[in-house]
């Protein structure tokens, strides 16, 4: 049996809890941290990966596992759960800079701002099959993001 791609899983996997996933609206991404240096350093050491994906009503992330195999990293897979979910109608507005290497996200919500960061094209064809299924998901996830902050005012 083949192995299912990170956004055949995904998908399935939302549809099966009632979700409407959009088509190659999904991104890595992963919490950004504050500005403190403790904060950067315990982000280097413990960040964990999410899937962002688009879907009909909400947007939401669903946590990924690095599976490593004799010292180099094998492949990612997807926990079967949403860590995060929010509708569209929640979110104030949404702002998409340039931070190094990355893209931040900023989600205002109604009751919080939410920081993300994703990385950029040049960074991902580093991350093997799971980068380039980013590079090619990446501009038109950001695309949707921004429209969506113009939908929202």
């Amino acid at each position: 049996m083949a192995k299912m791609t990170l956004d055949e899983s995904g998908r399935k996997y939302l549809v099966e809890t009632g979700l409407e996933p959009v088509g190659n609206r999904a991104i890595l991404v992963e919490y950004a941290p504050n500005d403190t240096l403790g904060d950067k350093l315990a982000h280097f050491f413990g960040s964990e990966p999410y899937i962002l994906q688009m879907c009909r009503n909400e947007l939401v992330l669903i946590p990924m596992h690095m599976n490593v195999s004799y010292g180099t990293v094998a492949y990612y897979s997807l926990e079967n759960k949403v860590a995060l979910q929010l509708s569209y109608s929640s979110i104030q507005s949404v702002e998409i800079t340039e931070k190094g290497t990355n893209y931040m996200v900023s989600i205002t919500t109604d009751t919080d701002t939410i920081r993300l960061l994703s990385p950029k094209k040049g960074v991902s064809a580093f991350l093997g099959a799971t980068g380039a299924w980013h590079m090619n998901h990446l501009d038109d996830t950001l695309q949707m993001l921004k429209d969506l902050a113009g939908d929202t005012q």
